[in-house]
């Protein structure tokens, strides 16, 4: 009888609750857990490494870390490190193997730092080219690679050219000068070609017929043998008997802009020419410059041309 009132009493505490006090057949009371059994880790403060043998962690609310989390190789060969830190306020991913870390995040400003930075492929999955720009795509930051030629607005001088000798003396004709003409430029992408050319005008005085005198020079920036730029200088030069003992030279400088559309793959022949209108006061060409200074040093100057590149 007694031992059937145990069992009752048993079966009544498993239905009723997780842990019964029940009285044994002797009359002694007995605790009894129903719970499943379990490793306590909710309440655990752990005094050594805790080894989990390979074991997963899962259904992680949070968790605090107060040093420092790191990363190791899963080759056992390979003892460098990766971890996650957090110092005085900036947050890194630190590298064992240089001892810093190769990224950083500013907890005030948000600023991120990173050691070094590649973009492998665009997201267009484009390798990029030697000398090749990472340009955005849209207000995502996606980006794809380009050649500088190909953005829309780059600007890139094409060439320069500087003038080795003189146009003709006193020619009442346009022609070109040295190193300034049948330039062949092919056109890499679809844009506006700026030229600025930047010429030196002359006036020898030992020719001079009229002292003193006014020399006008002519000069144009000319395309496929069309003329799209034009620029004169007007030179009025000292009376001869101030270089008694002595030649020299009269300059002024003339600066030409113009632009022309340029189509990609289509060349373009580009030639500076100059000439002397009127050569009764003497005569005047384009090119150097060169003088001596009261020092006895030697003075040049030289015309150019720069061709300069917008893309559209």
């Amino acid at each position: 009888m007694k031992k059937i009132a145990f069992l009752l009493v048993l079966s009544s505490a498993f239905m009723s609750a997780q842990i019964k006090t029940v009285l044994s057949p002797y009359g002694e009371k007995v605790n009894i857990n129903l719970s499943p059994p379990g490793d306590n880790l909710g309440n655990h403060t752990a005094t050594t490494t805790l080894n989990l043998n390979n074991n997963d962690i899962s259904n992680i609310a949070d968790i605090y870390i107060k040093k420092e989390a790191q990363f190791l190789d899963q080759s056992g060969t390979n003892t460098n490190y990766f971890s996650l830190n957090k110092n005085n306020g900036t947050f890194g991913i630190y590298n064992s193997l240089v001892g810093s870390n190769a990224l950083s995040i500013d907890e005030t400003t948000s600023k991120t730092t990173v050691v070094s930075a590649q973009i492998p492929k665009g997201t267009d999955a484009s390798l990029p080219q030697k000398d090749d720009i990472a340009v955005s795509t849209d207000a995502n930051g996606n980006v794809i690679w380009k050649p500088l030629v190909r953005i829309k607005g780059a600007t890139m001088i094409q060439f320069m050219v500087y003038a080795d000798q003189n146009s003709k003396f006193n020619s009442a004709v346009f022609n070109p000068v040295s190193r300034m003409e049948n330039i062949l430029y092919t056109a890499p992408v679809n844009g506006v070609l700026y030229l600025e050319a930047n010429l030196i005008s002359t006036v020898p005085d030992i020719f001079l017929t009229k002292s003193p005198a006014v020399v006008k020079t002519e000069m144009a920036v000319m395309v496929d043998g069309t003329p799209i730029g034009y620029g004169s200088s007007l030179i009025t030069t000292a009376p001869v008997s101030t270089f008694a003992n002595k030649t020299d030279l009269f300059p002024a400088t003339t600066t030409i802009y113009c632009q022309i559309p340029v189509t990609e793959g289509t060349t373009y022949n580009i030639s500076v020419q100059a000439r002397t209108p009127d050569q009764t006061n003497g005569g005047s060409y384009v090119g150097i410059y060169f003088n001596t200074d009261p020092d006895g040093n030697r003075i040049s100057a030289f015309s150019t041309l720069t061709g300069t590149l917008v893309t559209d």
